[in-house]
């Protein structure tokens, strides 16, 4: 998914604590390419209000906390995605236990992101979600990483035709580097970094970072 030149992206939050979802609405409704356009302290609250909306209405994206009161939003990010397949879910959460993260992952999240995130950043991690496939904090990245590592099956690597810089990319986007990141350290345009990402992508097969971070580690590309 995503938008044309000068589109809003609209986006709801579902998060019990008050003062964080005022907080995360006032810092993303300072991008002009951003409109949130509902709260909600309750999972509960936002299917209610999804079941009742008008299509034109529906957010492009869905910020979920994880530990809300009633149903929980790993299992709210389920409800959804089964109702909704192309709704764009981000968890944003404190917890950064591998398998909640993965939990998540399996329920249909998009991305995975954690509330210590610097505000810019967080904005540029939530707006990648549309075309840029699951944004991952890096220590989330970590996390996921160390727990696929210690499950991955000893054997040879597997060749998917990788170039050098290729694999250099991949080993980076293994460790949570960003478009912009991978640019600057490779020095080469942010359209560049793009190219080699999606080469990977098509290589490898795969259509989300999550799928990357898991066939890389489990196939020995890093």
């Amino acid at each position: 998914m995503s938008l044309g030149a000068g589109a809003i992206v609209t986006i709801a939050i579902v998060e019990d604590q008050r003062e964080v979802r005022e907080g995360l609405t006032y810092l993303l409704g300072l991008d002009g390419r951003v409109r949130v356009i509902g709260g909600f302290d309750a999972a509960e609250g936002l299917l209610d209000w999804m079941a009742g909306a008008e299509k034109r209405d529906e957010p492009d994206i869905v910020l979920m906390d994880i530990h809300l009161p009633g149903m929980d939003g790993i299992e709210a990010t389920r409800v959804l995605r089964s109702a909704r397949p192309n709704m764009v879910v981000l968890i944003l959460t404190v917890f950064e236990e591998p398998d909640t993260i993965l939990a998540a992952f399996r329920a249909g999240a998009r991305g995975y992101l954690l509330k210590n995130t610097r505000p810019e950043a967080l904005l540029d991690q939530v707006l990648s979600a549309l075309d840029d496939g699951s944004p991952i904090s890096p220590t989330v990245a970590r996390r996921l990483l160390d727990e696929l590592r210690r499950d991955a099956d000893e054997g040879a690597s597997a060749d998917y035709g990788l170039t050098a810089r290729e694999r250099e990319v991949l080993r980076d986007i293994v460790d949570g580097l960003t478009y912009k990141e991978l640019a600057e350290k490779h020095h080469i345009a942010g359209s560049t970094a793009k190219k080699h990402m999606l080469h990977i992508y098509q290589k490898l097969n795969v259509s989300s970072k999550a799928e990357i971070v898991r066939k890389a580690l489990s196939e020995h590309l890093v």
